[in-house]
């Protein structure tokens, strides 16, 4: 690919007038001048002059056409400028410049080997056009020797220039996919918050509509713990959104039990909460915060039991109920919940028994 297409790509098509002159085609036409050079000390004929403008003529719209392609298709382009080249070769003026600027056209193809493999005929048979019409040694050996170092040049700015943008894209991509694992956690986090919640206060909704004529004390305190459930569930979102929600495995096992004594299901927490890492603490009170909210929703069981169980090197968490649990197929919930114990090098298994068995496992979940 052309340096200036690249370079195109990188900046976009409207920032070609502010890049350096030095990244502009019409920079290098300056060497154009070249082939005027030998009419300093010998006056051209009129042949010559015609010549030279029809030449160029020509010349200019293959050349800045040559620097919009990529790959193979700049090959034509510089067989038509060789071609001039040797149009030109029985007028008066230094046609060889045109054999350098197939050269620089060469040196941008890729991938490499192409180039090096173009380059390399282009010079053969720019050799064997000035060997075959006898050319002076001056009029061929300096525009091979120039060619062949320009070449070598531009092949390697042209290695570069890829290299760059490959890296710019990977950057690029790197971004994206952040964005998105950031989008994944922030939706993953929601799922967390609300997901308890919101099945808590449909229960205890029910519970104070039922309550309200016979027992409204009751009730009034049943929508007590609704609006306190939806102030927290609201400060928590706020917290999610912002990568500040900070909940314990403590904090997630007393949610845990007002929620399921909301549901009638009676819970059992078997084992002490060790001191954890703070990451460990935070992902393990989600864990639960998943579990419970997925017993309320699908077990209706009528018990459940939590245990705890530590060792030098591995955290047991096991969450059991006593429900029928269907078939499991993981949603977005308990997919969530594995990926955020794999990231801290855990393993989560579920198991049908015949209600639902969730056993976490983390190694290295002391703090230092």
């Amino acid at each position: 690919m052309s340096i200036f297409k690249l370079a195109a790509l990188k900046l976009g098509t409207n920032s070609y007038w502010k890049k350096p002159i030095g990244e502009r085609p019409e920079f290098y036409l300056v060497y154009l001048l070249f082939y005027f050079f030998p009419w300093l000390f010998k006056t051209p004929s009129s042949a010559d002059i015609i010549a030279a403008v029809v030449a160029i003529a020509v010349f200019l719209p293959i050349y800045f056409h040559a620097h919009k392609q990529s790959g193979l298709k700049g090959i034509p382009h510089i067989v038509g400028i060789s071609a001039i080249g040797f149009a030109l070769s029985p007028f008066f003026g230094a046609h060889g410049v045109f054999h350098i600027y197939a050269m620089v056209q060469a040196g941008f193809i890729r991938p490499e080997r192409v180039a090096w493999i173009v380059a390399l005929v282009t010079t053969v048979v720019f050799s064997l056009f000035s060997w075959l019409t006898q050319q002076s040694w001056w009029d061929y050996s300096f525009p091979i020797f120039v060619g062949i170092i320009t070449a070598i040049g531009t092949i390697s700015t042209a290695g570069r220039i890829e290299q760059n943008t490959q890296l710019e894209r990977s950057r690029e991509l790197d971004q994206q996919l952040a964005a998105v694992a950031e989008r994944e956690r922030i939706a993953q986090d929601l799922h967390d918050l609300l997901g308890q919640t919101l099945t808590m206060v449909a229960l205890k909704s029910e519970v104070a509509v039922k309550l309200f004529e016979k027992k409204p004390e009751q009730a009034k305190q049943e929508l007590e713990e609704i609006r306190d459930a939806a102030r927290s569930a609201l400060k928590d979102v706020r917290e999610a959104v912002a990568g500040m929600n900070k909940t314990t495995l403590n904090a997630e096992l007393k949610r845990a039990q007002q929620i399921l004594t909301s549901a009638g299901v009676a819970l059992t927490i078997e084992g002490a909460v060790p001191t954890l890492k703070a990451e460990v603490d935070q992902v393990l009170g989600l864990a639960v915060r998943e579990t419970m909210t997925n017993i309320v929703r699908h077990s209706k069981a009528k018990s459940a039991n939590l245990l705890i169980e530590e060792t030098a090197e591995t955290l047991l968490l096991t969450v059991e109920d006593s429900g029928i649990a269907e078939p499991i197929k993981e949603g977005s919930g308990l997919s969530g919940l594995r990926k955020r114990i794999e990231s801290l090098g855990g393993h989560t298994n579920l198991q049908l028994t015949p209600g639902l068995r969730v056993s976490i496992q983390i190694p290295d979940w002391q703090p230092n």
